[in-house]
């Protein structure tokens, strides 16, 4: 649950239930994540998501495709359709997907157990919703429809300690024109971030199993995490002080966003 939905620096909701599930085996993986939320704090309406993504991780990388799929509708009125890999304007209906590389990689631990690592990550649009008008040379004042395919980059620090406390601070920039400058611009910083986590474990639970009629010891099962955090964005491409902070009905421009909320993982 959390406070506003936002995503690379951008504002994409108000209050949000947000939902994941992961299965995996021998490195490959496959992940839901499904979101249900109010575009902002007056409730006017609603925007939720599905999204579904592969992947193979293994020694710090993982390499991954994202769908995403809005339960919103084609200027005509239709209902978007699931897999509609048609390049569609921003908010035009239709859904995205895009290639997504990470990396992630303690580099320190001290003897108190505390940690740091360093991250990366890579990601590029790879159809719909993702497009804009440019001029053509071909006749004077004509306009070409061309995909922009977004490019994000965002390089990362994570500082833990123990199972409690953790501190993430990001970086991310756009080379060129795209999403994240609403094709406005070229390269362009898209995000400075923090995000402060305090965590609980609920519970162990002994694990057992029965090997060759003999009961043995399987480590064991934690009952569940609650998590709790404080996430603040700053999107610094064309910030001023009058689009810093922005009255609740326009918040989608608001460059300074801030996120709190709670998570509960098994």
């Amino acid at each position: 649950m959390t406070s506003n939905y936002i995503w690379r620096g951008l504002y994409c909701g108000g209050p949000s239930l947000q939902v994941d599930a992961t299965i995996g085996y021998a490195g490959f993986f496959a992940n839901m994540w499904w979101n249900v939320g109010a575009t902002d704090w007056t409730f006017s309406a609603f925007n939720p998501e599905l999204d579904l993504m592969i992947g193979f991780s293994r020694w710090g990388l993982n390499i991954n495709y994202l769908y995403c799929f809005y339960f919103d509708h084609y200027p005509d009125g239709t209902p978007t359709r699931f897999f509609d890999f048609k390049n569609h304007p921003r908010g035009g209906g239709g859904t995205t997907g895009e290639w997504r590389v990470i990396y992630n990689r303690p580099v320190y631990t001290n003897k108190r157990g505390w940690t740091t690592s360093v991250n990366g990550l890579c990601a590029v649009r790879t159809f719909s919703r993702d497009g804009y008008y440019a001029e053509a040379s071909r006749l004077e004042g004509e306009k070409e429809w061309k995909r922009a395919y977004s490019t994000y980059i965002e390089v990362g620090v994570d500082q833990t300690w123990g199972q409690d406390w953790s501190l993430a601070a990001r970086l991310g920039i756009t080379p060129a024109k795209s999403i994240y400058t609403f094709y406005k611009g070229d390269f362009a910083v898209a995000l400075v971030g923090l995000k402060l986590n305090k965590g609980w474990v609920l519970g162990d639970e002994a694990m057992r199993r029965e090997a060759r009629g003999a009961v043995s010891d399987r480590g064991v099962k934690r009952a569940g995490r609650l998590d709790a955090f404080v996430h603040v964005m700053l999107q610094p491409w064309q910030v001023n002080k009058d689009n810093l902070i922005l009255p609740i009905s326009e918040a989608g421009g608001q460059k300074l966003n801030m996120a709190v909320g709670l998570r509960w993982s098994i």
